[in-house]
């Protein structure tokens, strides 16, 4: 019974490891919610200096493997999209303080923000796993979410920006 209980939890914590088919709501987009947000020096981010751009953020743990293996392909879409309005923004939950989180971006050369978000809203984020990456419409409505890391998650998430930015 214990092996088998251990089995059944290793499968649910490994789950968002394996990219989940994105979710739209194209019909009706949500408004994301407003974000608890610092930048790595402590300083508030506030939510309404980042409209009208299209985002793409990712939350993500310093401690997960397939955030960090997601990296390259976020600082291409950073590189590929910036000019004609993208930004990409890594926010790190569940990672500690800013101090820890720091390394991480010299040592992956992060090319793109990244923020501290608020633990607390994971659950008001619907982030059951990591990475978690919102698509997000240049007035902050959620286009998309992807859950999990995955071959063609990289794929989709360029398709939906050239989507959004060809629709203005």
């Amino acid at each position: 019974m214990k092996a088998f209980l251990l089995t059944v939890a290793l499968a649910l914590l490994a789950l968002p490891a394996f990219s989940l088919p994105p979710t739209s709501t194209e019909e009706t987009l949500k408004p994301l919610p407003k974000l608890t947000l610092t930048d790595l020096n402590g300083k508030s981010v506030k939510p309404e200096s980042l409209n009208g751009k299209v985002y793409v953020l990712d939350f993500w743990a310093t401690w997960c493997g397939p955030c960090i293996m997601e990296i390259p392909s976020f600082n291409r879409l950073q590189a590929k999209y910036a000019d004609r309005g993208l930004k990409v923004i890594g926010v790190t939950l569940a990672s500690g303080e800013a101090k820890e989180v720091q390394p991480f971006l010299t040592r992956y050369k992060m090319k793109y923000n990244v923020v501290m978000g608020d633990d607390e809203q994971a659950g008001e984020l619907n982030i059951m796993g990591f990475p978690t990456t919102y698509v997000v419409t240049k007035d902050w409505k959620i286009y998309k979410r992807y859950m999990g890391a995955g071959a063609k998650k990289a794929e989709q998430i360029e398709a939906d920006i050239q989507q959004l930015l060809a629709n203005p």
